[in-house]
C-alpha cells in the first residue's frame, strides 16, 4: 500500500525505510525541501498529514518496530488490527497501518479518532473503507459498535506506536527545539502568553463539541467553525439570526458579519455543507427566538437568548480544550488565530496567482489577466475528516 502513496517501487521504499530507521532524522539530513516539515506543519496550514515518501517510510519503520516487539502472536495481531483501524479512520480509508505517517499524529488527532470510533455504526463503515482500499478483501461481519474496552485498547496501541516514533527520533523535542515549539506549542507554555490555533485544532474542537448531542455541544461546534472561517470573537458574538441569509436563487446559505472596530465594513461567508449541517443542528435547539445567533443556555438546556460573555467564552475554551486534547488557549487567542488564518489564506491565494501568472506566456497573461486562479493543490495530503467516516 505504501507504493500507492508515493512515487517509489516496493524495493526503493524498503531501502528508504531501512535507511531512515538506522539513524534519527534531522532537518539537515532530510534536505531543505522537506526538513522544514519534519518540525511540523505551520499552525495555519489546513493540511493535517503529508504523505511524503520520507514520512511514509518513517511511519512504516515505527510500525514494524512496534509490531516486532510482541512475543505473543495474538497480541501482535490485535495491535496490527488496531493500527489498521486507526489508519483507516484518520486517512478516510486512503492508508493502511504501514503507509501512514504516525509521527505526525498530535493529541487532538487521536482524541478525534477515538470519538469517531465510539459512534454507532463505525465498525461497518470502517470495514467498507478497508474493502474499498483493498479489493481482494472480503467484507466481514462486524458488531454495530466497538466495546468501550476495545476502544481503550486501541487508544493504548496508538500511544505506544507514537512513543516508538519518538524513540526513533521522528518526533521533534518541542522543549529543546525553539523552532518546533513555535509551530506546535507545548502544554507547558502559558496560555496567557498567547498563541495561534491552526485549522486542525479548530476542526478537532468542533468535532469534540459535536460529539455531545446537546444544545451546548451544537452551539460550541458552530462557534469554533466560525473562528476557523476567520471570524473574530467580536464578530461572532455580534451575529444574530438575521445574520444568516439564504439565497433561494443560488441555494447558498451565508453568514453576514457586522463591521467591528477598526473594520470599514462587514463580511459575507458562504457556508460549506459541513458548516451548514452544524448550524442547522444548533438551530434545532435554539429555535427562531430573536437575539444573538449563539446565545446562553440555562439549566435543563433552556435557551436563554442572552449574548455570550467573555467569562462564558473562557469557560467554553477551557472545557473544550480538555475534551479535544488541544493545547490550552483563551478567547483572545481565537481572535488572533482568526486574523492569522485569514492573512495566511490571502497569502496562499496571492502566491498561487503569482505562480500561475509567471507560468503563462505574454499572450496568455494578457488573456487571463482578470481571471481567478485556483489555490495551490498539494499532492498526497490529508485533512482529517473530523465530522466522521464516509462509507
Amino acid at each position: 500500500m505504501a507504493a500507492e502513496l508515493a512515487p517509489l517501487n516496493s524495493t526503493q521504499a524498503d531501502e528508504l525505510s531501512a535507511e531512515i530507521g538506522s539513524q534519527p532524522a534531522s532537518p539537515e539530513e532530510s534536505g531543505s525541501e522537506f526538513g522544514e516539515f519534519s518540525r511540523g506543519l505551520s499552525p495555519q496550514d489546513s493540511v493535517d498529514f503529508l504523505l511524503h515518501p520520507i514520512e511514509v517510510a518513517r511511519g512504516r519503520t515505527a510500525t514494524e518496530n512496534y509490531l516486532g516487539s510482541f512475543r505473543s502472536e495474538e497480541s501482535r495481531q490485535f495491535a496490527e488490527e488496531a493500527l489498521e483501524t486507526l489508519a483507516t479512520v484518520i486517512s478516510g480509508g486512503r492508508c493502511d497501518s504501514r503507509g501512514f505517517p504516525w509521527q505526525q499524529v498530535r493529541p487532538f488527532h487521536g482524541a478525534a479518532a477515538l470519538t469517531i470510533l465510539k459512534e454507532k455504526g463505525a465498525p461497518a463503515r470502517i470495514e467498507a473503507l478497508r474493502c474499498r482500499r483493498d479489493t481482494t478483501r472480503s467484507y466481514r461481519v462486524v458488531p454495530e459498535s466497538y466495546a468501550p474496552g476495545q476502544v481503550q485498547k486501541i487508544r493504548t496501541t496508538l500511544t505506544k506506536v507514537i512513543a516508538e516514533c519518538s524513540e526513533l527520533g521522528f518526533i521533534p523535542n518541542l522543549e529543546s527545539d525553539p523552532a518546533a515549539s513555535e509551530v506546535t506549542p507545548s502544554r507547558t507554555k502559558s496560555a496567557a502568553n498567547g498563541r495561534l490555533l491552526g485549522d486542525g485544532e479548530l476542526r478537532a474542537l468542533s468535532a469534540a463539541c459535536a460529539a455531545f448531542n446537546n444544545a451546548e455541544g451544537r452551539r460550541d461546534a458552530v462557534f469554533f467553525a466560525l473562528v476557523k472561517r476567520g471570524l473574530k470573537i467580536a464578530e461572532i458574538t455580534a451575529l444574530t439570526l438575521e445574520s444568516v441569509r439564504f439565497s433561494s436563487k443560488t441555494g447558498v446559505c451565508s453568514i453576514i458579519s457586522r463591521p467591528v472596530r477598526g473594520s470599514a465594513r462587514g463580511r459575507r461567508f458562504e457556508l460549506t455543507n459541513d458548516e451548514l449541517i452544524s448550524l442547522e443542528d444548533w438551530l434545532d435547539h435554539r429555535g427562531n427566538l430573536d437575539g444573538p445567533l449563539l446565545c446562553t443556555i440555562g439549566r435543563a438546556a433552556k435557551i436563554e437568548g442572552k449574548r455570550l460573555t467573555m467569562a462564558i467564552l473562557k469557560e467554553i475554551c477551557e472545557r473544550r480544550a480538555t475534551q479535544a486534547e488541544v493545547t490550552d488557549f483563551v478567547p483572545n487567542d481565537l481572535s488572533r488565530s482568526a486574523e492569522a488564518l485569514t492573512a495566511h489564506r490571502k497569502a496562499l491565494r496571492k502566491k498561487a496567482a503569482k505562480k500561475a501568472q509567471d507560468s503563462l506566456s505574454t499572450a496568455e497573461q494578457l488573456l487571463y489577466e482578470d481571471a481567478e486562479t485556483p489555490d495551490d493543490v498539494h499532492a498526497e495530503t490529508i485533512c482529517f475528516p473530523f465530522r466522521g467516516l464516509s462509507a
